[in-house]
């Protein structure tokens, strides 16, 4: 009797530089668990394609011509509201991230990084859960750095249910850029209280500061 093997991840590239989309094409169509369904060099060509054939994944540039890359990821979320789509650019600004995540993306990349960084990326997102790549996440929370010789106990499975329901949603607005005094404003705290938020989550998970915090959360699909 024959075994089934798992179905691969489609995957769509949307880039307007053809050797980019061919070289990630090569790439991604070597990994078994994937596989290349469209590759597009337009938002108008990536529609068109994904009628006849409808990613899981898609991975999606900013600097797009005639529509940029926020504006492509709106028409994929309107049309194709199914797509879990990751940012793959060189934008590494705030605004430009915090943009993206607003609009929906699942997941952001710099194309800075290496194949074992997006392939892990997209395993995560296809899996249902967010991924932020570590300079991305830097550049979120502020560029906060460990203490030297701080090592990190690892978040285990009884640790899910710790953090409470306002714990998540504090948790939630750091993991997209937001200050003390930004989420104080959205939910009616002062910057005190979410400060407070702020040190227990970080003692809660056992992490070493609060990006640590954000990057365990996201990877257990706390957020």
């Amino acid at each position: 009797m024959s075994i089934a093997l798992p179905k691969p991840v489609g995957v769509a590239i949307v880039d307007d530089q053809q050797l980019f989309l061919d070289g990630i094409s090569a790439l991604l169509n070597a990994c078994p668990e994937l596989e290349v369904v469209a590759a597009a060099m337009s938002g108008a060509q990536a529609l068109s394609l994904f009628e006849q054939r409808c990613p899981e994944i898609v991975l999606l540039d900013l600097s797009m011509p005639e529509r940029d890359g926020m504006e492509v990821l709106n028409d994929l979320k309107a049309h194709f509201p199914e797509i879990k789509v990751i940012m793959l650019t060189v934008h590494d600004d705030l605004p430009s991230i915090q943009e993206c995540l607003r609009r929906g993306a699942m997941g952001y990349v710099l194309k800075i990084n290496g194949k074992d960084e997006l392939l892990h990326a997209i395993l995560e997102v296809a899996g249902g859960r967010k991924y932020l790549d570590p300079k991305v996440l830097d550049t979120l929370i502020g560029h906060e750095k460990p203490p030297a010789g701080a090592g990190q106990k690892p978040l285990s499975g009884s640790d899910s249910g710790l953090l409470s329901m306002r714990e998540k949603e504090v948790l939630q607005l750091i993991s997209e850029g937001k200050t003390s005094e930004d989420i104080a404003r959205q939910l009616f705290l002062s910057v005190n209280t979410i400060d407070t938020h702020r040190k227990n989550i970080i003692s809660k998970l056992n992490a070493r500061n609060i990006t640590d915090a954000v990057r365990m959360a996201l990877q257990k699909g706390l957020i």
